[in-house]
């Protein structure tokens, strides 16, 4: 009997609480996930206290209905645009699109795949020595940081005890940013323009560095995907895609219920805290032939890596051209690049809402 098969008898039979932050099922949470999407696409966790969607359609329909399910639980985050809702969300949106506008995008590739080549001088750890440094140095471009808030930025990153801490380091800094008085002379008060900062500069890097991280480490485990790259260049493109699919920088999204509404067979109350998992969605095997394959053929099907509908990430082609740009660079520069160590031993950071690549090491250039 294999495992999903266990797992699936065991939750049929007894229903136990399941805790998705165990450290055995954070680091492996598929089995789970398709074990719980077997008895339906939308479950309640007991142990959480809280309802899990785990289906593509159901999570896609949960992002097209915010006035069922908002985005309050990130206000810590960001309260201007990440956690409000429509009608402010729509108009704070509108005002801010012009500051990822394509010519912006563009040259910002331009100076990312130029940073990334300054910094091929093996061995290097990909996260520390490659992906943080261009997703920080594209982020200070994009939000106009010098070069000593970014590195008083990485200290705080490093040192913080928690979030809130390194929030409060941002917010201290936020000022200085040239993008700072941009919002601000379009209408955005002291608060506010601090808050859209500090969302610009954690959306920017965190996310940035960990998929870059995992292309890299994709592209080790996965070496006929990289011959079929080196061969056809553009394969690169389904190739980002494909690990974003599979290994989200977020997997997991919070949402309050505002109303009661059914989905996914379950009808959840207002008040309810409900589990948005990208990382299930993207691997519906109702929506995706294969979806534990890492595949360069699947055209286009889409993932909900970014989101969708109104809360869709304002920073997604931005995150793509840098992404692209560090894996097209170390391909081109470091053709021969190889693991420094067993890919068994490489770190990882696993919870429920965070799985990333703590530390891996690359040489051969």
């Amino acid at each position: 009997m294999t495992i999903l098969a266990r797992l699936r008898q065991k939750l049929g039979r007894t229903n136990p609480p399941i805790d998705l932050d165990a450290p055995e099922i954070a680091r492996d949470p598929f089995p789970h996930y398709d074990a719980l999407r077997a008895k339906g696409p939308v479950q309640f966790l007991e142990h959480h206290r809280a309802w899990i969607v785990l289906g593509h359609d159901e999570v896609q329909w949960a992002f097209t209905h915010p006035e069922l399910l908002s985005n309050r639980p990130y206000e810590e985050v960001d309260a201007v645009l990440l956690a409000s809702d429509p009608p402010e969300h729509t108009a704070v949106r509108r005002t801010l699109n012009p500051y990822f506008a394509r010519d912006v995008i563009e040259r910002l590739g331009v100076f990312a795949a130029e940073h990334a080549a300054s910094l091929l001088r093996g061995p290097i750890d990909v996260v520390a020595g490659y992906g943080r440094p261009v997703s920080e140095a594209v982020a200070a471009r994009l939000l106009g940081f010098e070069a000593a808030e970014v590195d008083a930025l990485r200290v705080a990153g490093t040192q913080s005890a928690d979030f809130g801490d390194y929030v409060r380091a941002i917010d201290a800094l936020a000022h200085r940013a040239a993008m700072y008085d941009r919002l601000r002379g379009d209408g955005f008060d002291e608060p506010r323009a601090r808050s859209l900062v500090r969302l610009f500069w954690v959306a920017s890097t965190a996310t940035t560095e960990r998929v870059i991280a995992q292309c890299v480490l994709a592209l080790l485990r996965h070496p006929n995907a990289r011959a079929a790259i080196e061969r056809d260049p553009s394969l690169l493109a389904p190739f980002i895609e494909e690990v974003m699919r599979m290994h989200q920088p977020e997997p997991m999204l919070r949402r309050l219920a505002t109303n009661d509404f059914a989905l996914g067979g379950a009808r959840i109350t207002a008040g309810s805290m409900v589990y948005l998992s990208l990382a299930a969605a993207n691997r519906d095997p109702r929506h995706y032939e294969s979806p534990n394959e890492l595949r360069l053929d699947r055209g286009a099907s889409r993932h909900l890596t970014f989101g969708h509908g109104i809360h869709y990430c304002i920073g997604a082609t931005l995150g793509r051209v840098t992404v692209t740009a560090a894996m097209r660079t170390l391909l081109a520069q470091a053709p021969d690049f190889r693991a420094a160590q067993p890919l068994e031993s490489v770190r990882h950071r696993a919870t429920m809402m965070a799985h990333y690549i703590e530390s891996l090491t690359i040489d051969g250039f």
